[in-house]
């Protein structure tokens, strides 16, 4: 029982963090870009400023932490989605944004936003070619499990309507 309760209380303080990524930049720095007393000064933001000034190319750390934290915080809803839609038929597609999340992060990361790499075209293009090969594995892969869905929702369609029917001639006498 105690373990169990650990159990949860350990994915309610996870949920908790992971909810206040966006916020972290508020906490870690103050608006003019620099750190209050308390945080240590590891040179991380030296480690990532470029000879022009920009950390990562961005215009502060504060806005890099803050740009990270967001795309990260997505990404890690869209993940915790897909591992939450077990035995759902759309938890394959649920790979497209976790994977497109996954590379916004990276192109955070690697400072390449002012590439091919980061064009909405490039996005669009990586967008429909990882659907399209999540639809065709899915739909190949998946026969069996797609027509006893779908034999199941035509049934209870067909339940439901003559229900309606019944009530319908019910109310009638």
């Amino acid at each position: 029982m105690t373990k169990e309760i650990l159990k949860e209380l350990l994915k309610a303080m996870a949920i908790i963090i992971l909810s206040s990524l966006p916020y972290i930049h508020d906490v870690i720095t103050v608006r003019g870009g620099t750190f209050p007393a308390w945080v240590p000064d590891m040179g991380i933001q030296e480690l990532l400023t470029n000879s022009e000034g920009y950390i990562l190319g961005f215009s502060s750390y504060r806005v890099f932490i803050y740009t990270l934290f967001i795309h990260v915080f997505a990404h890690l809803g869209y993940l915790g989605w897909f591992f939450e839609a077990k035995d759902r038929l759309y938890r394959p597609f649920l790979l497209v944004p976790v994977s497109l999340s996954l590379y916004q992060i990276f192109v955070i990361m690697f400072d390449i936003r002012g590439t091919q790499l980061n064009t909405p075209n490039t996005k669009i293009i990586l967008t429909i070619v990882i659907s399209s090969l999540l639809a065709i594995n899915f739909f190949f892969n998946n026969n069996k499990i797609l027509s006893e869905h779908f034999l199941k929702h035509k049934d209870s369609l067909k339940n439901r309507k003559t229900l309606q029917t019944q009530t319908e001639e019910e109310q009638i006498l």
